[in-house]
């Protein structure tokens, strides 16, 4: 009796050794298939079909020469290929190029609850539209919930600058907006979807110019291009009705020349006060970022050439380097050196897998 006891126990903790492998592998090959996103190579041309787009979750730029034509990029360059930021008459010079991480604030319509399918995003008119490094590289995306701050309420802060001041820094510090960032405001995780490799995009190299016909001269392949981001099961998330949302695109892992630029407009180039951007709805709306390790400004030494005192420099590399999971230890911002993203939006299109009408709320035709 005690052999055969000992034998039912045995049979009875291999079944449950199996039964608890099994489990264990499906939860590693539902966590996979979780994070997974594609990304698809869209080409030049766009055209999406009505019903995957809702107002407030999409912003077109209906003419080329619109793209603001600068390198608003993604960034992350490993420590041996940063960039020196070490021109006198630059806005800003003696640190190193900060990688960085871009985002989108939306808000989902009051008419409809909405499930996501997927991104396009579109690359930009700049020089390093499509850096050498990018094509093959791995991105992610990642999702939150926009809410006001306990205690707070939104707003911009203008820096100590108003109507027809100079800013104290940006790309464009005539304009007393370049230096305004938004308070007031909590990013709560919701998702993120990872192991997008992105197309092999023929790389950029100049810069896309309209020289005054209507024709665009110095436009390569890598320019304007649009691509999805294919969203799939746990990543296709239920926004609620009237909910502010944000996403956020970057790279997944350092390396050499991994840029990408991304279309935008802005309502920075003015000398009015600050106000906010809205959308078609009236919602209030604007870009978000992450840099380097979150410090700003970050560190700056005067020097056309890094500086040759080692804790100085390793000081600098370690400030545009993203730490270590930054995706969860820095918090989205719109304030950022040299620009900030309080008026940028992304030319973005949230495809929807479906749409779910508000009991009692009137579904405009």
């Amino acid at each position: 009796m005690a052999a055969e006891s000992i034998t039912s126990k045995m049979q009875y903790t291999r079944v449950s050794y199996r039964i608890l492998l099994i489990f264990s592998l499906f939860l590693v090959g539902c966590e996979m298939e979780t994070d997974r996103l594609v990304i698809e190579d869209l080409g030049k041309e766009y055209r999406p079909l009505k019903e995957k787009l809702l107002q407030g979750l999409y912003h077109h730029i209906e003419e080329d020469d619109n793209v603001v034509g600068g390198n608003t990029s993604i960034r992350n360059m490993d420590a041996e290929h940063l960039v020196w930021k070490g021109n006198p008459n630059g806005n800003g010079y003696g640190y190193f190029q900060r990688n960085r991480d871009l985002g989108q604030v939306f808000t989902v319509p009051a008419t409809h609850d909405v499930q996501l399918d997927a991104l396009v995003l579109r690359t930009s008119r700049g020089d390093n539209a499509v850096m050498y490094g990018t094509p093959g590289a791995a991105l992610y995306v990642v999702f939150y919930e926009v809410e006001k701050a306990k205690g707070q309420e939104i707003r911009i802060n203008g820096n100590g600058t108003t109507k027809g001041d100079e800013a104290t820094h940006g790309f464009d510090v005539q304009f007393n907006r370049a230096d305004d960032y938004i308070e007031g405001v909590d990013y709560v995780f919701l998702h993120r979807s990872e192991g997008g490799i992105f197309p092999e995009i023929p790389p950029t190299t100049q810069f896309v110019y309209d020289k005054g016909d209507g024709k665009p001269f110095g436009e390569q392949e890598g320019h304007l291009r649009y691509f999805r981001c294919d969203l799939l099961n746990a990543s296709e998330l239920i926004l609620e009705a009237g909910k502010q949302y944000a996403f956020m695109i970057g790279f997944s892992h350092p390396g050499e020349a991994r840029g990408l630029a991304l279309a935008i407009d802005s309502e920075v180039h003015t000398k009015e006060a600050a106000e906010f951007v809205r959308d078609g709805a009236g919602n209030i709306r604007w870009g978000i970022r992450r840099e380097g390790n979150g410090r700003l400004p970050p560190t700056m030494t005067v020097g056309p050439t890094p500086p040759p005192d080692k804790e100085m420099y390793d000081l600098l590399v370690s400030e545009s380097l993203f730490p270590p999971d930054h995706y969860e230890t820095l918090t989205p911002t719109t304030n950022g050196y040299p620009d900030v993203d309080t008026y940028r939006t992304l030319q973005f299109y949230l495809e929807l897998k479906k749409t779910i009408p508000k009991k009692g709320i009137a579904t405009p035709e």
